[in-house]
């Protein structure tokens, strides 16, 4: 496959966030007034694929989007990001997704979604693009969309040469025999613990970085190359299974305003890098570096960097 005819898959999920940036949160039952109201195109599948094109990747999304105002205007924005649209279901009986988002001053997010028509991605509706999905370069799938689909593409991609990563975002319980077709898995840390109790793997002990690193190797036991673990402001860990190796990357440092899709930003450059033949670490550093810059401009799509930008901040790497 020459350069020109790799292209990035994202199979997943696409939302319209409604977001309110507030002084804090409010505890339950509390009403906290005095908040600004904005609206972005959301959804971690249609996030991660803006970040992938604007980092220089031909990308492909597909995901189930509702007839209304809301899914027009997703479908709109994807278009515009030159992002190939062909393969989006659009769905007459459910809504488009929606997420309702709280953010506070310091950036940090609490966030409820209505998955809507994304939750009725079937796996017959991925098994008629099989050819799409097999020949992929990387794909990336996240878990807002049904499990079973979610096995489904996996079995499909495992048939190809593709880079098969999971975001397991929003985590729920994943079989053993999604894993198995996984190369690069992606959670947080916070994801990667309770993963590792959902698989009933014996309670981890020690500092947090060793609960981390052993956590990993037990998952990687169903068959996971490469497990990279986000921990936000202090950069990312990634975990060779092949070479029972660890290699910490840092964080930026920088001013947060917004969390909000800082993660798929991670993710869907991730990707791009990698199918533009970069290998991990530098496609890890290169993510850690848009992921930085995201972090501070408000909304999720709104909010990625392109690609010019990544590498001007990408240069911050050889300076520490």
């Amino acid at each position: 496959m020459s350069n020109l005819d790799r292209y990035v898959l994202i199979v997943g999920s696409s939302n319209m966030d409604l977001n309110i940036y507030s002084e804090r949160f409010p505890n339950p039952g509390e009403t906290v007034t005095g908040g600004v109201f904005k609206q972005f195109l959301g959804g971690k599948g249609a996030n991660q694929a803006v970040a992938s094109a604007r980092s220089g990747s031909k990308t492909i999304f597909i995901g189930k989007i509702g007839t209304d105002a809301f899914g027009d205007q997703m479908i709109s924005q994807l278009k515009s990001e030159g992002i190939n649209i062909e393969h989006i279901i659009r769905d007459s009986s459910e809504l488009s997704g929606v997420a309702f988002i709280l953010i506070d001053k310091t950036g940090e997010n609490m966030i409820s979604v209505a998955p809507g028509a994304n939750f009725n991605l079937t796996p017959n509706d991925v098994k008629a693009n099989d050819e799409i999905i097999r020949n992929a370069n990387s794909l990336v799938v996240q878990m807002e969309i049904p499990s079973a689909t979610i096995e489904e593409i996996f079995k499909m991609a495992a048939q190809g040469n593709c880079i098969k990563i999971l975001n397991p975002a929003p985590l729920r319980p994943i079989t053993h025999s999604i894993l198995r077709n996984v190369d690069i898995l992606i959670p947080n840390e916070g994801e990667l613990l309770r993963l590792h109790s959902l698989l009933n793997f014996k309670d981890l002990k020690g500092e947090k970085k060793e609960r981390i690193i052993q956590a990993s190797r037990d998952i990687s036991e169903y068959g996971v190359n490469i497990i990279i673990t986000t921990l936000g402001s202090k950069g990312s860990l990634i975990y060779d299974a092949k070479k029972d190796r660890i290699t910490d990357i840092p964080a930026l440092n920088v001013q947060t305003v917004d969390t909000v899709g800082a993660g798929d930003c991670f993710n869907g450059v991730i990707a791009s890098m990698l199918n533009q033949g970069e290998n991990l670490i530098t496609s890890v550093k290169y993510a850690s570096a848009a992921a930085s810059i995201s972090v501070t401009r408000k909304g999720a799509q709104a909010s990625l960097p392109y690609l010019n930008e990544i590498k001007e901040q990408f240069k911050e790497y050889s300076r520490i």
